[in-house]
């Protein structure tokens, strides 16, 4: 696969925003950390496509939310996808069956708009999400404390 377009986007957006990276398990893979009010968000961009010329954003928190409070995350993931956000998001389990998470993501198509605000807003829609999800699990919960992903 090709993916010199979407590694040459990202290495670039990187080095134009000077955000201090990791190289990812794949090749052309990156992952990035964003302070946000909430806690970190890890931000993952990969080359994908048949001609590596698209770019999966996937965005996480650090932290996973207790699973009793599924149905709620689920409820607020789905109404926040009804409303067209930047990025979409899904509840995924976790290895460990008393937490769930969060996953936000977003493919870019080179030629669609430019790459560098694309993520930015990308980034900023997440924080807006994540800080709904916290907010949301810490009011309905006795225990504010969230669990740790790593």
């Amino acid at each position: 696969m090709n993916t010199a377009i979407g590694a040459q986007l990202i290495e670039s957006y990187l080095c134009t925003r000077q955000v201090r990276h990791f190289r990812g398990h794949h090749d052309d893979e990156y992952f990035f950390l964003v302070n946000a009010y909430h806690g970190r968000l890890h931000v993952h961009l990969r080359p994908c496509g048949p001609s590596g010329a698209a770019v999966q954003i996937s965005i996480t928190t650090e932290r996973y939310y207790p699973a009793e409070q599924r149905t709620r995350v689920a409820a607020l993931v789905e109404q926040w996808n009804d409303a067209a956000p930047r990025v979409a998001a899904t509840v995924f389990e976790s290895s460990d069956p008393r937490l769930i998470g969060v996953l936000a993501e977003r493919r870019y198509r080179a030629g669609d708009t430019e790459f560098g605000p694309f993520v930015d807003q990308a980034i900023q829609s997440a924080i807006d999400l994540f800080g709904r999800l916290r907010a949301l699990v810490v009011a309905r919960s006795d225990d504010t404390h969230l669990l740790d992903a790593g």
